[in-house]
């Protein structure tokens, strides 16, 4: 077996709780991190329209972890040095959130029929250097 980027992507279960107020959603906890890991940024991605890409990047340096708070999409990896493909299916029905490690290009597609967000925790802040554009269109789905 070819050794990919990809063995190295990490799901966790998430936890939502809802009241008469709304809901609470728990991505991540501090004991579902590796040991070492840093903080770098906390951020929220939103997609209007289904079919929507947000990402199709890479970044050199940071992972970067995402949970959907609404809506559903499908999160499309590709290790380029590997060739090697896979998708993961998120919906906000569903809490967990996604590893994905520095290396390993990401895109969050939106499945609709609404909007989709998704909250994003990244390891370091943002670098337009540590950035490399990498379209991740055509994943296998498993």
């Amino acid at each position: 077996m070819t050794s990919s980027l990809l063995d190295l992507v990490q799901i966790v279960p998430g936890r939502r709780r809802s009241d008469d107020r709304g809901w609470l959603h728990v991505a991540l906890g501090a004991s579902q991190l590796p040991p070492g890991v840093r903080f770098g940024e906390l951020y929220i991605v939103r997609s209007d329209a289904p079919g929507g890409r947000r990402g199709d990047h890479l970044h050199r340096t940071m992972d970067e972890w995402f949970s959907v708070v609404e809506g559903r999409c499908t999160l499309e990896l590709l290790d380029p040095t590997a060739d090697a493909r896979r998708s993961i299916s998120l919906d906000a029905a569903v809490p967990r959130t996604v590893r994905v490690p520095a290396g390993l290009a990401h895109c969050l597609v939106n499945e609709g029929p609404g909007p989709l967000t998704a909250v994003a925790w990244a390891t370091g802040e943002y670098d337009p250097a540590d950035v490399i554009p990498c379209r991740t269109a055509g994943v296998t789905r498993v």
